[in-house]
């Protein structure tokens, strides 16, 4: 008795550890569970005197807490203002990808553990963390105070969404479908700020702004979400006059947009095409079409990709330009070093150090900016597999090869602003959101051509994300970090794992599967 009993306390340890011996075909999904169960157990709200089912932002990997005043790390290059951290708190835009998984799980092995918890943290936030206008408190200027129970964030606190971050309205809408409706209806009302021309602002004051197509993506997005559940087709034809807006500004002998149209010359981004459009706006009209089955939305898009894959892409070196003139024109480098105050964009040569001037570069560490590789090759992947356009493949493939030559710790970019990662904290390997876009854009290259060097590359990149990652039954989001950290993307690393799992014991086309 007394031998099973101490042979019981051992697995039960070696499981919430993260260092049960796995079979190998399961070892990925193994470790996402683990992870889970550890998030389930300690990473929601325990702190201050409201309690909730919400999961932390932060937790150290070591003792299982949320830190109140986290270690700055790579605070500096990472989101530049602490603030997008959600330092001591929570935010439910950054737990996406990780509620996905959490559903994924419980489908995949039929335990509602994950699922459940997953429903009462959406439950909880929609009920109580929502601002006056009925939009929810979530975004890069928001975030939710666990230690203080209070609703902050900086400079201002707008309501903000961009389309790096899937949001999965089908989840959200499934608990709580009135506060999710209420929320795309305010963003109507707030964010499009010219109802004529699809024009929108970043930020929800109503008033001109940033009209970045990164932001207008995501609303693109969820009007088509809206449009599916109501039949009402003021939403479509919302979807379309965003859509339309970018459409009518592009260069039209190059089909090239500007990442902010409205800006003009005084920043860069007013006249100068980036991977912010290939990737996650492509992202959201590929998304759009898929819901809508509207033509415009993904020849849009197959559109911008077309025209990145043509005048961005540079043989001799296998790399593609980091930014283009909307000529086609590259912007050649050297890139600007980091100024003494990153964040004063008053002076347009100060922010002119964020332009990705020269090659474009694949592990840079910024979450938001103007590089997004790896969201631009899945792109690549996702419109070839809707739309079988050979050139689709062909962008996708340049993507895989630039990829596979290119370990996680190259330093692709010599001068910088944040020339000072790539020198200390990137020689040690990626951010979890880069390893699990990569793998999954390397399922979808197998799963599109049937070719055993891309299944073993996704492998590749998981067992170096387990190896240098997963760590006391959670995954770091960093190598050189001890924080479980939810804005490195550690959801888009679990759920490459579970679709990595899946597609090894060959149930990926029956797996209901979105690897963005």
């Amino acid at each position: 008795m007394k031998k099973q009993l101490k042979s019981a306390l051992l697995m039960l340890f070696f499981t919430t550890s993260g260092l049960l011996a796995e079979k190998d075909d399961s070892k990925y999904l193994q470790a996402v569970k683990v992870c889970l169960d550890n998030l389930i157990k300690y990473g929601t709200d325990t702190y201050g005197p409201v309690k909730s089912p919400i999961f932390v932002s932060i937790l150290d990997v070591n003792s299982r807490t949320c830190p109140q005043d986290p270690l700055a790390f790579d605070e500096k290059w990472r989101v530049i203002r602490r603030e997008r951290r959600n330092p001591a708190g929570a935010n439910l835009l950054c737990d996406q990808a990780t509620l996905k998984t959490m559903f994924a799980v419980s489908q995949i092995s039929g335990d509602k553990t994950y699922s459940r918890a997953a429903k009462k943290y959406i439950d909880y936030y929609l009920k109580n963390l929502v601002d006056k206008k009925d939009l929810i408190w979530w975004g890069g200027h928001r975030h939710y105070d666990v230690y203080e129970d209070k609703m902050t964030g900086h400079l201002l606190n707008w309501h903000e969404v961009h389309g790096g971050i899937q949001i999965q309205w089908e989840i959200l809408w499934e608990v709580n479908s009135e506060a999710v409706k209420k929320e795309i209806e305010a963003m109507w009302q707030w964010h499009v700020i010219n109802k004529e021309t699809g024009e929108t602002n970043r930020h929800d004051d109503g008033q001109i702004g940033c009209d970045f197509p990164l932001t207008a993506g995501s609303i693109i997005e969820s009007f088509a979400f809206l449009y599916t559940k109501t039949n009402d087709k003021v939403w479509l034809e919302r979807s379309k006059l965003l859509a339309n807006y970018f459409w009518n500004l592009r260069n039209k002998e190059t089909n090239l947009i500007a990442e902010r149209p409205n800006a003009g010359a005084g920043r860069f981004d007013g006249s100068a095409f980036a991977t912010d459009i290939s990737g996650p706006y492509c992202h959201s009209l590929l998304v759009t079409y898929r819901l809508t089955n509207e033509n415009v939305f993904k020849e849009q898009a197959t559109a911008y990709l077309d025209a990145y894959n043509k005048y961005g892409f540079d043989k001799e070196s296998g790399k593609f330009w980091g930014a283009l003139k909307l000529d086609g024109k590259p912007i050649p480098g050297p890139r600007l070093a980091a100024s003494a105050e990153p964040e004063q964009f008053g002076n347009a040569e100060q922010y002119g150090q964020y332009e990705p001037r020269g090659y474009l570069d694949l592990w840079e560490p910024y979450i938001l900016g103007s590089q997004f590789p790896l969201e631009t090759a899945q792109c690549y992947a996702m419109a070839y597999q809707m739309g079988k356009d050979p050139n689709m493949l062909t962008g996708a493939k340049r993507f895989a090869d630039w990829i596979e030559k290119t370990p996680t710790n190259t330093c692709e970019t010599e001068i910088s602003w944040y020339s000072e990662y790539t020198k200390t904290f990137g020689k040690e390997g990626t951010y979890a959101e880069k390893y699990g876009r990569t793998i999954s854009f390397f399922v979808d290259m197998y799963i599109l051509t049937n070719q055993q060097k891309y299944l073993k590359l996704a492998q590749k990149f998981a067992d170096e994300a387990m190896k240098k990652l997963y760590t006391n039954g959670l995954f770091k989001g960093h190598p050189a970090k001890t924080y479980y950290e939810a804005v490195d993307g550690i959801g888009n690393l679990l759920y490459a794992l579970v679709e990595l799992d899946q597609t090894l014991k060959g149930k990926v086309r029956g797996f209901d599967r979105d690897n963005w």
